[in-house]
């Protein structure tokens, strides 16, 4: 049995339950483009299945990321006069990324306020977390981890000879620890340019530890890791939802328009006696929600395909 023609790319699916399934009410479809190209191992299925109908009912869909593998290849079969004859067929295969169930979805949400959330990068460690276990211990779970959004803040800390400038960490608006002076000044730029732009600086944070003992670790870019164009365009921001929180896609630093960025332009004006159509991969708009003026979608969203229509005629 040979192969050829093997081909594999990397997309992003989209995990749907399906309740009335007559074979499984725990089934999860898996679609591609909205192809259904699979379902979920059922324990899996099974593993997941709170969370998913969760995000059903809030009016997501949760959207992981994918690969596929799949080509031609020369098989045996025996043809109508008995005889071994070779044959053609077709095999793929489809996998989709999940971290566990009590990581998928944040503890909290963004902030109300204009943010940025910054892009996936390395661990950086919070210091100070043993004095603020009654701030972090309503974020925890009973896994010993969870994830949640913390906001970075700059402060002076003048307890040493000479006043510093760190960076502070708080979540939910408690402060729950700070950086240390390397660490503060490898994402004081950044912080510093959002909030001459009028934005809140966010990461995403990994919490670990019980009632007795916590620690919060950031997992964001440094500011010399971001595209020279970063952030891009920047409209009202709206939380996002993913199940895979600490694999989001990083837009290419080098061109500077939108389409090899990653980042996106603004939704167009909407016309009369329409409705909006979000692009495929994008998680399904709950009925009659319509993108208010400058929203962006999240940069971490498959981009629109050339010439989408958002506004179709009733």
């Amino acid at each position: 049995m040979g192969a050829k023609g093997l081909d594999e790319f990397e997309t992003t699916a989209l995990l749907v339950p399906e309740p009335a399934n007559r074979h499984d009410p725990y089934a999860v479809v898996v679609l591609v483009q909205h192809e259904t190209v699979g379902y979920l191992p059922r324990n899996d299925a099974v593993r997941y299945q709170a969370l998913l109908r969760h995000l059903t009912t809030s009016g997501f869909v949760a959207r992981v990321p994918c690969r596929i593998r799949g080509g031609q290849f020369t098989d045996h079969d025996y043809d109508r006069n008995g005889n071994l004859a070779p044959i053609e067929r077709f095999s793929a295969r489809v996998t989709v990324a999940l971290g566990e169930p009590h990581l998928c979805l944040p503890m909290n949400t963004p902030p109300q306020e204009l943010h940025v959330v910054l892009p996936h990068g390395g661990a950086i460690q919070v210091s100070g977390e043993e004095h603020h276990l009654t701030e972090i211990k309503p974020l925890l779970q009973a896994e010993g981890e969870s994830y949640a959004y913390a906001t970075l803040h700059e402060m002076s800390d003048s307890s040493g000879r000479t006043v510093k400038q760190l960076v502070e960490v708080r979540l939910d608006g408690k402060r729950v620890g700070q950086l240390t002076p390397k660490m503060s000044g490898e994402l004081l730029p950044a912080i510093r340019h959002l909030d001459a732009m009028g934005h809140m600086a966010v990461s995403r944070a990994k919490l670990r530890g019980n009632h007795l003992k916590a620690e919060v670790t950031l997992y964001c870019a440094r500011a010399h890791e971001l595209p020279h164009d970063w952030p891009g365009p920047l409209g009202h921001a709206r939380p996002d939802v993913q199940t895979e929180p600490e694999a989001p896609t990083v837009g290419d630093s080098s061109s500077e328009s939108p389409a090899a960025t990653g980042f996106h332009a603004p939704i167009p004006p909407k016309p009369t006696r329409i409705r909006f159509v979000a692009p495929p991969g994008w998680p399904p708009a709950p009925e009659g929600w319509e993108p208010p003026p400058g929203w962006l979608p999240d940069p971490t969203w498959p981009r629109a395909p050339e010439n989408w229509s958002f506004w179709v005629a009733e």
